[in-house]
């Protein structure tokens, strides 16, 4: 439930006179930071857009330029997913800026509230944004641009809180819609996903069932990126989850091995037995089993609402087996991990984590972890020099060999999220 939803005012009627930018931050479904920025469009302002919004040139004399500012923004919108309500405005806003300051445009998603809303609320007369605010009780100072943020970014919650769907990109899938996106050289329009097209002739339909089926299969499941944090649903919590490591090892003496460290708010594993791997395959309550169906493949088993309450998080990692000299995570072909529901089979989410090892001998692929009496998994994908011997140490078990230490590594998924809601105090349609 991470996203960042974004509003621009215009000096006229172009689209390249941005004269203000209010951006806010959603993290864990909680706002975690606001932005905001009048601009120097350094163009004339137009009457009516005055009497729109209320910014006049004397506003923003002094203030930062597009270009100057962008520096400023581009961080907070790379890799994100932003929202806006009437997007198909505010993102031709910011692509006219970047074009007319000579500025390559940011890798990012994007959704709209308004079209979601007119989807989701039929009931509603209009589906502008005062109006779905007044709807949800959202207070609105409308045309400032932070205060229209903002109640996007609340419009948002409140639509995927009434589907009970806590990712923004499933939650615009199910009513149709597939993301728009922005990338370097160029950008996709936030759009009603192609109909399914004509049922084919019998004959046609029987040739290549098992093609068909797999191509369904990878477009109904999403696929993660790095940072990205999922919740696991209930069911899958309260019973099983597969999770699911696929490796492709070009080099014949690449042996690798899937474990689990199962650990405690301190962050430590306090006793062996919680270290799940080839020679310890379950945890003391079998909440969590190891399995190797194949040479390039791990499988754990997990109970997660049977783990003890002092569990507060399972590390899942990937590590080269034995003597690491010479050998890397960069030799890998291809690897990627999977959520699957066993009860159906089904693939439920798949994270390709391989990409940018390089000398790293062992992998964090991603964290389970509590958050509000639930479960999440987020995609990590963090590498380490040292191999297992490494990963024993960070996480507080004594291991015999003096293998090199761990390298730097990123705050784990939850104790970062955690860490990010306490400092968190406090022309659209």
């Amino acid at each position: 439930m991470d996203f960042t939803a974004i509003d621009f005012e215009t000096a006229n009627s172009s689209r390249s006179s941005a004269c203000a930018l209010g951006l806010v931050q959603v993290r864990a479904g909680v706002v975690t930071a606001e932005h905001a920025w009048l601009i120097d469009p350094q163009q004339r302002f137009d009457g009516m857009n005055i009497a729109i919004h209320g910014i006049t040139p004397s506003m923003v004399q002094g203030k930062p330029t597009f270009r100057e500012l962008w520096p400023t923004v581009e961080p907070l919108l790379q890799g994100e997913i932003v929202i806006a309500h009437n997007a198909s405005f505010d993102m031709s806003v910011l692509r006219y800026c970047l074009d007319d300051s000579s500025l390559s445009y940011p890798d990012f998603q994007y959704l709209c509230t308004y079209l979601l809303g007119k989807k989701m609320l039929q009931e509603l007369p209009s589906h502008k944004l005062n109006v779905i605010s007044e709807h949800f009780g959202i207070r609105l100072k409308h045309h400032d641009a932070l205060d229209d943020a903002r109640a996007s970014a609340l419009i948002l919650l409140k639509l995927m809180e009434q589907w009970q769907q806590f990712d923004p990109l499933l939650l615009a899938g199910d009513q149709g819609y597939k993301a728009g996106t922005l990338y370097a050289g160029g950008y996709t329009p936030f759009k009603a996903a192609p109909k399914k097209p004509a049922k084919k002739p019998a004959a046609l339909k029987a040739a290549a069932p098992a093609a068909e089926a797999k191509a369904k299969a990878a477009r109904e499941m999403p696929e993660l990126v790095r940072g990205q944090r999922v919740d696991i649903g209930e069911r899958l919590s309260a019973s099983r989850l597969l999770f699911a490591i696929e490796w492709d090892a070009p080099s014949p003496g690449l042996e690798l091995d899937v474990s689990a460290f199962l650990l405690r708010d301190t962050g430590r594993c306090e006793q062996e037995q919680e270290f799940v791997f080839y020679g310890n395959m379950e945890d003391p309550g079998g909440c969590v089993l190891y399995a190797k169906p194949a040479p390039d493949a791990g499988l754990l088993i997990l109970q997660l609402s049977r783990l003890p309450a002092a569990i507060e998080r399972v590390a899942v990692t990937l590590t080269i087996f034995g003597d690491v000299s010479g050998r890397s995570l960069g030799q890998l072909g291809h690897a990627a991990a999977f959520l699957i529901d066993p009860a159906s089979g089904k693939k439920l989410a798949g994270f390709p984590f391989a990409q940018g090892l390089t000398l790293e001998t062992a992998v964090v692929i991603g964290e389970f972890y509590r958050y509000k009496e639930k479960w999440r998994f987020a995609a990590i994908s963090e590498g380490f020099s040292g191999g297992l011997h490494a990963l024993c140490t960070r996480y507080g078990l004594e291991v015999e060999s003096s293998g090199p230490a761990a390298g730097s590594a990123a705050e784990s998924a939850a104790a970062a999220e955690a860490a990010v809601v306490r400092s968190a105090e406090g022309p659209d349609e």
